[in-house]
């Protein structure tokens, strides 16, 4: 059984009017983001970051120590922001689909804009939208690439268990011939 014309209007009104963006729930997000930041900054170390692990020679600044983990999550917690936005521009952009299906009106004048204020309005959504989720998520990148140089510096900074090599290798060399191998020791105990 096929939907009359009318009943498929009302369903695209009713799938416009709930694939709206909602404007305060997105002002939350930030405020989120700060938060994981800063509880990172000030969460106790971890077990592996304990004062009861042995000490290194060279102990890494609390800047390094501390900061490429507070780089990690302000990484992630843009990228999460930048993702949301961009969902929010889809949605918009989607919204904007919708309503230039049901009016006849949806026509660009001489100057690149729409005829209609209400898709003007949503156009204008959409491109600001856009252009915040492409700001979070290159500062999500340069977060990333922040904390990748703190790992590295840190592990700079850091001094090793000394290096054990193992003696297990053979090489034995004979007349226009290299032999190379591996020893395994093992002892058997007898009683």
């Amino acid at each position: 059984m096929r939907a009359s014309v009318p009943e498929l209007q009302s369903c695209r009104v009713a799938e416009f009017q709930s694939s709206r963006v909602a404007g305060p729930r997105r002002r939350c997000v930030l405020p989120l983001v700060l938060l994981v930041t800063a509880a990172t900054l000030v969460a106790p170390p971890l077990m592996a970051q304990s004062d009861s692990a042995p000490a290194s020679r060279h102990e890494a600044a609390p800047a390094l120590k501390w900061g490429k983990w507070a780089a990690v999550a302000f990484a992630v917690g843009s990228a999460a922001v930048g993702i949301h936005e961009h969902n929010a521009g889809d949605d918009a952009y989607r919204t904007l689909v919708l309503y230039c299906g049901e009016v006849i009106t949806c026509a660009i004048g001489p100057d690149g804009r729409y005829a209609n204020a209400h898709a003007e309005a949503t156009y204008q959504q959409v491109v600001r939208a856009d252009r915040s989720a492409r700001a979070w998520l290159t500062i999500g990148q340069v977060a990333a690439v922040a904390s990748a140089v703190l790992f590295v510096l840190e592990l700079k900074h850091e001094a090793g268990p000394p290096n054990i090599p193992y003696n297990g290798i053979t090489v034995e060399s004979g007349q226009g011939v290299t032999h190379v191998g591996y020893r395994i020791p093992f002892r058997i105990r007898t009683r």
